[in-house]
């Protein structure tokens, strides 16, 4: 039996719950994760194969993002949509080459990057039938970037959802983790939980002792506000308009906080948001309002965020117009 067919095969225990911590309890933990605040470099290279959702990006716009007071990028990006036949999978190296790219000017600019697995719709509905696939992505994305810098962090898989949850994800994260560890022995992997990650499911997060592990998760609430106008949503686009900053909103935004912050002191291990934002077309004073009230009770609480998105949808910045300065400013307090 090969390595990778090994890691496959694996078997994985349950989420982290209050009774594994002592277990998963490590001297060191992820001390090289040193992120404050960050953008998602989105709808680029995440894109399906032959597809455009925007812009994709140049050296310039890494350079913006750190001299705007960001320390990290995040990169989704669609590997699945780049790999060859079974069984090696292999990734199309003009598309390596064009993620390569991206890397070294975030690189340049001084950034933090993290790099996933975005978008892999395919494990989301057949997670048995394309485990093999995922494990060979890792194998070679391991392989690739094992002398990059401890700087560049590895996120196993963005949003499962679907059919891929309990132990079929944390199955998959087994099979990243593991592969990820054969050439990379200290790197931080990122790891995300079910339904979207959700600030709900952290838990559902498989439980370790590996000591540079982080777990990340997602706020889009309320939904209803921060998605007006999704029309890629279809049928489940939110219908008619409405602003953000009630009672009952900030109720929610707390009990997220209270919620991240809780998993983070039982499982002695960093926690950051992965991606919140707001839709475009949603009142511009509205947007500034939520995500300045997300990233201020993020940071209180000392959670690193991670705002979707740099440019194209929900975009922070655009060549016409160049930054949304209020944004920023809510954002960044500069």
């Amino acid at each position: 039996m090969t390595t990778l067919s090994f890691v496959i095969a694996l078997g994985v225990a349950g989420g982290v719950n209050a009774q594994q911590t002592d277990e998963v309890e490590a001297v060191q933990t992820a001390s090289q994760f040193q992120m404050k605040r960050c953008v998602n470099m989105g709808n680029a290279l995440e894109a399906p194969k032959d597809a455009s959702w925007g812009r994709l990006y140049s050296k310039e716009d890494y350079d913006r993002v750190a001299k705007a007071g960001l320390d990290t990028v995040r990169i989704p990006v669609r590997w699945s949509d780049y790999t060859g036949p079974a069984p090696d999978f292999g990734i199309d190296p003009e598309f390596m080459a064009l993620v390569d790219q991206n890397l070294k000017w975030a690189q340049d600019a001084g950034l933090n990057v993290i790099l996933n697995i975005h978008h892999f719709e395919e494990i989301m509905e057949d997670p048995e039938g394309q485990m093999l696939r995922y494990g060979m992505i890792w194998d070679q994305l391991s392989k690739h970037y094992a002398e990059q810098p401890e700087n560049v962090w590895f996120e196993v898989l963005n949003e499962p959802f679907k059919n891929l949850k309990g132990t079929q994800m944390r199955r998959a994260q087994t099979v990243g983790l593991t592969l990820i560890r054969n050439h990379n022995p200290d790197r931080i992997v990122i790891l995300g939980g079910e339904e979207w990650s959700g600030i709900r499911t952290l838990a559902t997060n498989l439980a370790t002792d590996d000591p540079n592990v982080v777990y990340t998760f997602h706020y889009y609430d309320p939904f209803p506000f921060t998605h007006q106008e999704a029309t890629w949503l279809g049928d489940d686009m939110p219908k008619g308009k409405r602003g953000w900053g009630s009672k009952a909103d900030k109720a929610e935004l707390a009990a997220a906080v209270d919620t991240a912050t809780a998993f983070r002191d039982a499982i002695k291990r960093p926690v950051f948001l992965g991606e919140f934002g707001v839709n475009s077309p949603v009142d511009n004073k509205e947007r500034v309002k939520w995500a300045g009230a997300v990233s201020a009770a993020m940071e209180g609480a000392d959670i690193p965020w991670c705002l979707w998105s740099y440019g194209n949808t929900f975009a922070l910045y655009d060549n016409e117009r160049g930054f949304d300065q209020s944004m920023l400013k809510a954002l960044t307090g500069e």
